[in-house]
């Protein structure tokens, strides 16, 4: 394939890192290369690296996409709900992208992913909490946010068993056929991730006051 004069033109790091999202996103990260991008933008796979250094640099820059989409809410001064709305925007982020977490272990997402760590311990220092509860803190937050959204990741488009399978396999284990039960009941109001966060806050809080800890 000849490159022609419009494709070098328009050839930049930021218009091969919006082809590469967008194929992540319609085909799956399976089918993510270096020759399928250049195929859809109409250039030689060689001229790509003049702007990524490899498919691991490209990588990178897709996860830092999606961090760099977090809400920071850096214009909110109360330091609880800065925390929920930057976590609730992260997770929001993290789950309209499934193909996230099969780089983001090996993929820092470089300076987006530093930006909303700043964020997140600057919100944590208006809690009032003292320096090692901070440090633990921001761990605590990120996992539950990372872990959540690649739990609820890893159910999208799973097919359920039939009834008939599931009741002889759970059969053994009354508390989960119950609880299995109330995931298609339609009883069980409000959004987990939000109750779990709001659980995560309200401890941090507590341990903030004198006397707790």
């Amino acid at each position: 394939m000849k490159e022609t004069f419009i494709a070098r033109t328009r050839l930049t790091r930021d218009a091969i890192v919006d082809v590469a999202f967008a194929l992540a996103d319609r085909d799956g990260i399976d089918a993510l290369s270096m020759r399928r991008v250049a195929g859809e933008l109409g250039v030689e796979a060689m001229s790509l690296y003049n702007h990524v250094s490899d498919k691991g640099d490209l990588e990178t820059a897709l996860v830092g996409r999606v961090w760099a989409a977090v809400d920071l809410a850096l214009d909110e001064p109360d330091g609880r709900k800065a925390l929920h709305r930057l976590s609730g925007s992260a997770h929001r982020a993290l789950r309209a992208h499934p193909w996230f977490f099969r780089l983001s272990l090996p993929r820092n997402g470089g300076v987006e992913r530093l930006t909303v760590i700043e964020a997140t311990l600057g919100h944590l220092a208006r809690l009032g909490l003292d320096d090692g509860l901070v440090f633990h803190a921001l761990h605590v937050i990120d996992g539950f946010v990372y872990g959540y959204s690649w739990q609820a990741s890893e159910f999208d488009g799973v097919d359920e068993p039939a009834d008939a399978d599931i009741e002889r396999m759970l059969e053994p284990y009354p508390r989960i056929r119950a609880h299995a039960a109330q995931h298609g009941s339609g009883d069980i109001a409000g959004d987990g991730f939000d109750i779990g966060l709001d659980l995560l806050l309200d401890g941090l809080l507590l341990r903030a006051q004198p006397g707790v800890g």
